[in-house]
């Protein structure tokens, strides 16, 4: 046979099929942001005081949530106390809570560090669906079933759903700030 030229791969061809192969493989990995800016947060309180020095205990979250008078909030214990703070005047103006309120405190390997997570389920996305936080440090929610792990950032431990909606937090002379 006499010197038959080898097909060469058409350049086009090779360089679509390289495109469609990376969609492909990153199609379904969803990424999300660490802070979320669509929800309004804006609160802070004092770390030494109670009953919010329980936070100072890594593994410990509170959840915090406005009255439906807006007069004032409602701090929750994993255990199930509950206690009415109502607002000053200037609170009144500055405080916001996000889709459904917030749950504050420091994961077990957080390094000192405060999370603040969303009160409202992600999944769910209403403000009236909240979340239940439990001694353990996982936050379920009783509509959908999902379960939100709070001391690895919120991710889901049971569901199909996204991290929860975190916030910024800031640590000045004992006063913790939440903001977005």
């Amino acid at each position: 046979m006499r010197g038959r030229k080898a097909k060469r791969p058409n350049m086009m061809m090779v360089l679509t099929c390289c495109l469609a192969w990376l969609m492909g493989a990153t199609a379904c990995e969803r990424s999300y942001e660490v802070f979320t800016d669509k929800y309004v947060a804006s609160f802070s309180c004092d770390v030494a005081v109670p009953p919010f020095n329980k936070i100072q205990t890594p593994g410990y979250f509170l959840a915090v949530r406005p009255t439906p008078q807006k007069d004032g909030y409602r701090v929750k214990e994993p255990g199930g106390n509950e206690q009415l703070i109502l607002y000053t005047e200037v609170q009144t103006r500055i405080f916001r809570f996000g889709l459904g309120g917030l749950i504050i405190g420091m994961p077990y390997f957080g390094e000192g560090v405060y999370y603040a997570y969303d009160l409202g389920c992600p999944h769910c996305d209403r403000a009236s669906t909240l979340l239940q936080v439990s001694e353990e440090g996982v936050a379920t929610c009783g509509k959908c079933g999902n379960a939100y792990d709070l001391n690895n950032s919120g991710v889901p431990r049971e569901g199909d759903s996204r991290p929860l909606y975190r916030y910024r937090t800031d640590l000045h002379g004992g006063r913790l700030m939440v903001h977005n």
